[in-house]
């Protein structure tokens, strides 16, 4: 418990907070799509959002299937998730302000559930790339969607239902492809 205080005491705008417990079908095939392995630690992250300091208050700004791109209280965040790692930008932002007005800008765009950049709205990796764009920490990769280049048979539904041809190896992100970038350390995890 004095662990997860003091990570939260340390929190500041810009950190990025990464859930690793699945919480549903959707969460689970992007985790079971876009696992990988980075500096001998296992990525296994199906969401992020980044953090608003505002005084002594907290706040996650992302987007989410249900809202879209909403701000949320940290609280909040914490109790819906669950398990949560904190990670930060390795050298010191440029302007970490600026970061908070590009996300904030974005608030109430629709979610993408799709994850094509061809397709209106954000997807939460795609969120935090475009908020963080400036900084230049962060490249579009070819998306993955199962192991070895391979689609996993329930993303080949999931396409079919929106009438899509599954993206695999087109540009874009996922909570994983960011921090296997290398340009994030990890800071601790926040579990409830």
């Amino acid at each position: 418990m004095e662990e997860r205080l003091l990570i939260l005491i340390s929190l500041k705008t810009g950190d990025l907070l990464l859930v690793k417990k699945a919480q549903n079908k959707l969460s689970e095939m992007i985790i079971r799509g876009t696992k990988q392995t980075f500096l001998d630690r296992p990525l296994a992250y199906y969401h992020i959002g980044i953090v608003e300091k505002e005084g002594t208050d907290f706040f996650v700004l992302h987007a989410t299937k249900d809202h879209g791109c909403i701000r949320q209280p940290l609280d909040q965040f914490i109790s819906e998730e669950g398990l949560i790692d904190v990670y930060r930008k390795s050298s010191p932002l440029i302007n970490s302000l600026k970061i908070l007005k590009r996300a904030k800008s974005m608030l109430e765009a629709p979610y993408n559930p799709s994850f094509r950049l061809d397709q209106p709205g954000y997807y939460c990796s795609d969120y935090v790339v475009n908020a963080f764009k400036d900084e230049n920490i962060f490249h579009l990769s070819p998306m993955v969607f199962g192991p070895n280049g391979s689609v996993l048979p329930e993303w080949q539904q999931y396409y079919e239902n929106l009438d899509l041809p599954v993206p695999n190896g087109q540009l874009g992100s996922s909570p994983n492809s960011l921090i296997s970038q290398g340009h994030l350390k990890f800071i601790g995890a926040i579990n409830s």
